[in-house]
């Protein structure tokens, strides 16, 4: 693993150890493609947490245990609008992985402790296996995975919070993708059950079917089609919805240049008192000006979040730029902007959350590297109160 690449490991979970989840973040908690079934989100969007893959961990009989361990502490101004606090963060993992079986699993464990106000405090951990059951022409992908995660008041759709909400997710999935030439068909199903112990009504089900067929002739082009059904079963009736989505695209790469992504189509929403269809949008750029810099930009239009139905239908308009800058051979510097825009489909609600990062890793050793981070949190609505965040950290990220 390079030093680039530790780096960039070490900070994303020196970020991950200050924002607990939201409910459907899993795929984004897991680290990318070394659990079979998880880490691959589909969406030119996405982000994933790329923590154990790569480094050399330890190996037993073609086994690799790979774990990682990451403390920090720090200063929040307002966790989910509350009084500020000094915080305390641990979080230990574990990687165990056999390409050459295609197993993976990870465990996590993330600690987060606020001495000026315990009601902030938060355990949240993550456990995840799958097998890729590779064969001619074909690959089949099982996994399952839990989740016991926290939600907080800076996150879209969520209710006025003035603690983080607790909630649990069991996931289990299943995909089959069969190549013939140029073409690749890929079904997919997935099973979640959310429970929320201090808001049972938002207890649910929620059922994704997926087929996606790509073509990817000879050259830089590679051409996607995706139907996407998702049914949410809450525990309160009145909650249930479905969705339809049908989304078409188009990638075109210039090998270590640039990435240029696009998904456009429509998307439907039925529910006990409200049906909707409008236009869904995603598109990417990735670009890479010189050895040491990358860029990326995204933007969104989409009716909800793709992958979970909410309680309260809106639609969402989303962009956000990451920037990543090499400063020496074991220092780089992360810096992200995001801006989401909602308009609730029942009355007149909006809100608009800002949130920015700014990150700087310095690789100590060849197996510690020291992180420092900031972050800022913004949300604005007419119906709730105007919120804001800053938080500070500094720690240390050891991995074998």
């Amino acid at each position: 693993m390079t030093a680039e690449k530790h780096l960039a490991t070490a900070l994303t979970a020196c970020l991950a150890l200050a924002a607990p989840a939201k409910a459907q973040q899993l795929d984004l908690l897991l680290p990318d493609d070394s659990v079979p079934g998880y880490g691959r989100k589909f969406s030119v969007i996405a982000e994933h947490r790329n923590l154990a893959p790569g480094a050399t961990g330890w190996e037993w009989n073609g086994v690799t245990l790979a774990p990682q361990l990451g403390i920090a502490t720090g200063y929040d101004s307002a966790p989910n609008g509350a009084a500020g606090s000094t915080l305390f963060n641990a979080s230990p993992s574990l990687l165990v992985s056999d390409p050459v079986a295609g197993f993976g699993a990870y465990a996590e464990v993330n600690t987060s402790r606020y001495p000026q106000d315990v009601s902030q405090n938060t355990v949240t951990a993550a456990l995840a296996g799958g097998e890729r059951i590779e064969l001619p022409r074909e690959v089949i992908t099982i996994a399952a995975a839990y989740l016991r995660g926290a939600e907080t008041g800076f996150n879209v759709d969520t209710p006025v919070l003035t603690h983080p909400l607790v909630f649990t997710l069991t996931d289990l999935r299943a995909s089959d993708e069969i190549s013939s030439g140029m073409f690749t068909l890929k079904p997919e199903i997935d099973a979640g059950f959310y429970s929320f112990p201090d808001m049972p009504e938002l207890n649910r089900r929620d059922m994704h079917e997926a087929l996606t067929l790509s073509y990817a002739p000879d050259g830089p082009l590679r051409y996607v089609m995706r139907l996407h059904a998702t049914q949410s079963d809450y525990k309160a009736n009145y909650l249930t919805a479905r969705t339809n989505e049908i989304l078409a695209g188009v990638e075109d790469k210039a090998d270590g240049l640039w990435t240029l992504s696009l998904l456009a189509g429509a998307a439907q929403r039925h529910s006990r008192d409200i049906s909707v269809a409008a236009p869904v949008l995603e598109a990417r750029l990735d670009w890479l000006p010189t050895q040491r810099d990358k860029v990326q930009l995204a933007v969104l239009r989409e009716i909800d979040d793709p992958d979970e139905i909410s309680a309260t239908p809106y639609r969402l308009t989303e962009a956000k730029l990451s920037l990543e800058h090499s400063l020496l051979e074991n220092v780089i510097v992360n810096g992200v902007a995001k801006v989401s825009n909602v308009a609730y489909m029942k009355g007149n609600s909006r809100e608009t959350l800002v949130a920015a990062s700014l990150e700087m890793g310095w690789y100590l050793t060849p197996n510690l590297a020291l992180n420092g981070s900031y972050e800022f949190n913004n949300r604005q609505a007419n119906y709730v109160s105007a919120a804001s965040e800053h938080v500070v950290t500094m720690g240390l990220e050891w991995m074998p």
